[in-house]
């Protein structure tokens, strides 16, 4: 199941030591103690590169902040290295925002799609994003001259949080800016970072973007030849754009293979079909559900093979739409098991 892949995801970066066996580690992440709303808070990344390739390359570091903070404009990142190489010594470097027109090399893409194609948001699942800078010094790493192999740095970031209470898993990721994903150059795991961060203060509830996935199941483990449950889970820090205290409702579409042709079909209406169940307020988040057999929700034959299912929840007059967060589009439904 897609949530569950991401949980066990996150687990494995939230373990003390980020150490990647390659030449590039994100060492330590060092959170402020007592972070309040609406103040400046300061947070340090240790970071490292061991050359096993020659290559000259500025750093892409990126973060992964609540989109209500504002990093592009308001953040102020400086970089400091230790090397044998002079040159690639820097103390309180600046480093600067990615342009718009920045692109990553090796998909194309500006580099905060890229960093969020790549990595997606960590777990978190509230309203957050990716911004990347670069700095301003390119570095000449050789593995052939042991003064060029080494590069160790300490990456410090300047936030001003929201003006709301969060709790989160903020996200650290680098590369070469000039190479970006490359395989010859980019390790094969991805070196990426998530360490819980948690703001408070403030007269409003904190929000909790590490609470339920928007989406869930019961049972956990399915098939689309099983009867589920699909919940949508709302957050209760939400008050206003939300599905709570009016009825909700699924939008639902199948792809599926019938005598050897890939059709679709759609149930987008306002009924006693597509109504959830409201299961009520469950602590963190207000929830919907609603039972499906896939093959009688779309009716469809014996003989069609269900390829993929996709969801989105509303209201009643169809004035707000609930759609996946990340990809700005319908949730995926993924079976289990076979």
């Amino acid at each position: 199941m897609k949530f569950m892949k991401k949980y066990k995801y996150l687990l494995s970066l939230l373990v003390l030591s980020f150490l990647i066996a390659t030449c590039m580690t994100i060492e330590e992440i060092i959170h402020p103690d007592d972070a309040q709303v609406d103040s400046d808070i300061n947070i340090t990344v240790k970071i490292k590169l061991v050359a096993e390739t020659d290559g000259s390359s500025k750093l892409a570091f990126g973060i992964l902040m609540p989109k209500a903070w504002n990093v592009s404009e308001y953040a102020t990142v400086t970089l400091t290295t230790e090397a044998g190489f002079a040159g690639n010594a820097v103390t309180n470097e600046p480093m600067t925002l990615m342009s718009a027109t920045d692109t990553n090399p090796s998909d194309g893409k500006p580099w905060s799609a890229s960093f969020q194609s790549r990595f997606g948001v960590l777990g978190n699942t509230g309203p957050v994003e990716w911004v990347v800078f670069k700095s301003a010094t390119t570095f000449q790493i050789d593995d052939n001259i042991e003064a060029q192999k080494t590069v160790t740095g300490t990456v410090n970031i300047k936030l001003h949080t929201g003006t709301r209470a969060v709790r989160f898993y903020a996200g650290y990721a680098f590369c070469g800016e000039s190479t970006g994903f490359d395989g010859e150059k980019y390790p094969d795991e991805d070196v990426v970072a998530a360490k819980l961060l948690e703001v408070t203060g403030g007269d409003e509830p904190q929000m909790d973007f590490t609470s339920d996935p928007a989406v869930s199941y019961v049972p956990a483990t399915f098939g689309f030849g099983d009867i589920f449950s699909i919940r949508y889970n709302e957050p209760n820090y939400i008050t206003e754009g939300g599905l709570k205290g009016d009825n909700a409702y699924m939008y639902a579409k199948v792809v599926y293979m019938e005598g050897g042709i890939e059709k679709e079909k759609i149930i987008d209406e306002i009924s006693d079909k597509t109504l959830m169940e409201p299961l009520g307020d469950l602590g963190s988040v207000t929830s919907f559900q609603k039972y499906i057999y896939p093959r009688d929700l779309f009716e469809l034959s014996k003989d069609a093979t269900i390829l993929t299912i996709e969801v989105h929840f509303t209201n009643k007059d169809k004035s707000i739409i609930i759609l996946d967060s990340e990809t700005d589009d319908n949730f995926v439904v993924e079976e289990t098991c076979e």
